[in-house]
């Protein structure tokens, strides 16, 4: 196995550590019965988002996901990473304090970026197709007293359907749910549960980017009725950057036209993080003897091939190598060692 594939074999199953962790720490959450702004809900809350940031990194990095693919292309044991951004959202929901709308306008970014990858990958099942093109950028739908009354009729029916899917989906879910925590559990089910659950996510997407779209109405109407008279705000923490799957520079770049406030790693600057913090080895810390014995080594090998070379050149009598040798000579014996530009020297 070469020294790459052992790095993306340990990075991997970091990937996978940190992920179970993080999901640990949301179920755990959802266990809790002391207030959700209460200093230690927030702290858990800070906590497990960290990890999935983290984990979001990590699927960057080494480049899990591609545009250009279906969710069946996909292998079964990198299906759960595209639940880290409706993670990461209903995380950020739930954080009290700070700049109320910057946490809105993070989660819809969040939300956004799941349900418009759902879509790309054909998990979007049950979303009306309104919702998903505009998280792609898609206009209005054209006005009008009778097309006002279709989409009410439509919509009506719309979520009927999505109320039966729901109602089968998370009941598969929870049958696989308990299969899921059997050693003995096929690849087969494995999916099935990543699958119906990314697409019962999805579903739920909808609810959730329209109680934010509720959220930020309502924080507008407050911010035009406080008028001059509100009070000053409280002195602001670093400001909350959403974290989501990109994979180069290019991309970096893209998203951040998109979303002015996402930071994003490439894969060398999450390499050389990862150095820094003692979790990759660093290869510019190898033990000076094995550094020294290479660097000979290399160099023994470049002047040997060099030799071969000019043997091969002299022996066939290459014109052009013979008349460069004929030049240096006679360069060396007009010009002395040492000479050259001795400007500004004393």
């Amino acid at each position: 196995m070469s020294s790459l594939e052992g790095e993306d074999e340990q990075m991997s199953r970091s990937l996978n550590d940190i992920f179970q962790e993080g999901h640990t720490s949301l179920q755990n959450l959802d266990k809790r019965t002391d207030p959700t702004n209460s200093p230690e809900f927030q702290a858990e809350i800070r906590k497990c988002m960290k990890l999935f940031e983290d984990a979001t990194r990590l699927v960057s990095a080494i480049g899990m996901f591609s545009s250009n693919e279906r969710y069946e292309e996909i292998p079964t044991d990198h299906l759960k990473y595209l639940l880290l951004p409706y993670f990461l959202a209903q995380l950020t929901q739930k954080l009290c304090g700070g700049d109320r709308g910057e946490i809105v306008n993070a989660a819809e970014v969040y939300y956004t970026d799941f349900l418009k990858r759902c879509a790309d990958y054909g998990l979007a099942e049950g979303v009306p197709q309104q919702l998903v093109k505009s998280t792609n950028g898609g206009g209005d739908a054209p006005g009008g007293e009778m097309a006002m009354l279709m989409r009410m009729a439509e919509g009506r029916n719309a979520k009927m359907q999505k109320f039966r899917q729901k109602k089968e989906l998370q009941e598969r879910i929870a049958e696989l749910k308990v299969a899921m925590d059997r050693e003995d559990i096929n690849e087969d089910q494995q999916r099935e549960f990543y699958v119906k659950t990314l697409k019962s996510c999805a579903m739920e997407c909808e609810d959730d980017l329209a109680s934010v779209a509720m959220e930020k109405q309502m924080l507008e109407f407050g911010s035009k009725m406080g008028g001059r008279e509100e009070a000053k705000p409280p002195p602001r923490g670093p400001p909350l950057k959403p974290v989501i799957i990109t994979r180069d520079a290019v991309q970096q770049a893209v998203y951040g036209r998109g979303y002015p406030s996402l930071p994003t790693m490439t894969v060398q600057d999450f390499y050389d993080q990862r150095v820094a913090e003692g979790i990759f080895p660093d290869p510019s810390k190898a033990p000076p003897e094995q550094k020294q014995k290479s660097l000979q080594n290399m160099t023994v090998e470049d002047d040997e091939l060099e030799e071969i070379e000019k043997e091969k050149l002299q022996e066939a009598d290459d014109v052009d190598y013979l008349a460069r040798a004929r030049r240096m000579d006679e360069f060396k014996d007009e010009v002395r060692r040492g000479d050259g530009n001795r400007h500004n020297r004393s």
